[in-house]
């Protein structure tokens, strides 16, 4: 393989041929198995959002006989999952030398671990062969691989420029452009796409200007077995128990977390006028020290850490006992791509509190009937949301009732299948019932399909 140049972003790579999974072949096995590269940047158990989708995917596709090599960034180690057919591949070991130097240069530090991905994902075909790559939009980590012959499929979440929207500088400036390119550039040569919702659908269209022709598919993400499971048996918090608060996120700007934080602090004073007991606010997934940093900037009072907890990055299992003494979820986001928190809130049977400039909150709430919308991403509209409802037992358990009944739909087999048959179209395969699906026999319908 020909080393990576800071003048060669995009060099070539030996094609790589994929099979059809349905055509027999010599062997032991007369219908092998689908195998399929899945590129993420994370993966459990790292608890992040990215992670956490991934994780929904390979399981999902591993319900229905697929094997999956997830290839993922924060770690460079090869390891065996509790699923036979997952394999989590390290590629952060690749990183180095040149690519290393590639990392500081802004607008070449996504080309570095493009081509680190590529690598790993070249020799792991060597090893058995690949029929499909899977990748997220988010870094373009499929960059490198777009010609390599296989099918490609996108998986968007929300655009890289969005999540650094408020870059300050010029070095800033210029990584965003290129990377914002590269995904562009992924979107466009792919095999298919996959959005999370409509809106979202919509957003993706817009954001990459993509033309019409491309086969652009939405399906809702699934959501842990552990969490869907504690839901349901968790008791909702008793009439007289203190307001608790729960926050799934980082504090970014378009997650709202300043306003929330503000909103929390009027909300707390209200209670306390009101002679109320003082509510509570728990915080999942934010890095070490970004609380401190934050409550610094906006100039919010220290006592007011006495009723908030950080638990920092949580796994899953640690969510639902935080989850379980909460009355809602806080989730004001301007922007959400896969809606994770709004899917995990109502799976839990907790009512959301989202904001009406986010289309994913707007849709999810008026489908589901899980949650309330704030008016706008304010402090004031937040705290005054989050009274209300408070205010209102029965129509939080009402929600909780809702998201419940909802997130039935979203298991990883449903998940696996739905994506099984966006893989059949970007291998121009022709559509089948897929085993094991008590839905097989709608999908052809039943996938909502945006022509864009």
């Amino acid at each position: 393989m020909q080393p990576l140049t800071a003048f060669h972003v995009v060099v070539s790579m030996r094609q790589m041929q994929h099979t059809n999974p349905i055509t027999p072949v010599e062997g032991p096995e007369e219908n092998p198995p689908l195998e399929v590269a899945l590129l993420t940047w994370e993966y459990p158990p790292i608890p992040t959002a990215k992670g956490r989708v991934a994780c929904e995917v390979a399981h999902g596709l591993a319900r229905h006989g697929v094997n999956v090599r997830v290839f993922t960034m924060d770690r460079d180690d090869v390891v065996r999952t509790d699923h036979e057919r997952i394999e989590v591949i390290g590629c952060a070991g690749r990183i180095t030398g040149l690519r290393r130097l590639m990392r500081k240069i802004p607008g070449l530090e996504f080309a570095a671990t493009a081509a680190a991905f590529r690598e790993c994902v070249h020799e792991e075909h060597e090893r058995r062969p690949f029929d499909l790559i899977e990748a997220s939009n988010w870094g373009a980590p499929a960059a490198m691989l777009m010609d390599c012959g296989l099918p490609i499929v996108i998986r968007n979440s929300a655009p890289h420029g969005i999540d650094e929207a408020d870059a300050s500088t010029l070095g800033q400036r210029i990584s965003n452009r290129i990377v914002s390119g590269m995904e562009a550039r992924c979107n466009h040569s792919a095999d298919a796409i996959i959005s999370n919702s409509r809106s979202h659908a919509n957003a993706i269209r817009n954001w990459y200007d993509i033309t019409p022709g491309l086969i652009h598919m939405v399906t809702p993400l699934s959501v842990d077995p552990v969490i869907r499971k504690a839901g349901i048996s968790a008791q909702f918090p008793p009439a007289h128990a203190r307001l608790r608060l729960a926050y799934i996120g980082d504090d970014s700007e378009r997650k709202g977390f300043d306003e929330m934080l503000l909103a929390f602090q009027k909300v707390s004073e209200q209670l306390r006028d009101q002679g109320e007991p003082l509510p509570e606010l728990h915080l999942m997934g934010l890095e070490s020290g970004a609380l401190d940093a934050r409550v610094s900037q906006l100039g919010v009072s220290t006592s007011l850490l006495e009723q908030v907890f950080d638990y920092g990055r949580v796994t899953d299992e640690s969510m639902t006992h935080i989850l379980a003494r909460c009355q809602a979820v806080l989730a004001p986001s301007r922007y959400q791509s896969f809606g994770s928190v709004y899917h995990e809130a109502a799976a839990f049977g907790r009512p959301l509190i989202a904001c009406a400039e986010d289309p994913a909150a707007v849709e999810h709430i008026h489908r589901h009937g899980c949650g309330r919308l704030a008016e706008a991403c304010t402090p004031d509209a937040i705290a005054e949301t989050v009274l209300n409802l408070f205010n209102d037992r029965h129509t939080m358990l009402e929600m909780r009732k809702a998201g419940l009944e909802a997130a039935k739909s979203w298991t990883r087999e449903e998940l696996g299948a739905r994506t099984l048959q966006i893989y059949r179209r970007a291998m121009r395969l022709e559509a089948i019932d897929i085993p094991g699906s008590q839905h097989s026999r709608g999908y052809h319908g039943a996938l909502e399909q945006v022509r864009i």
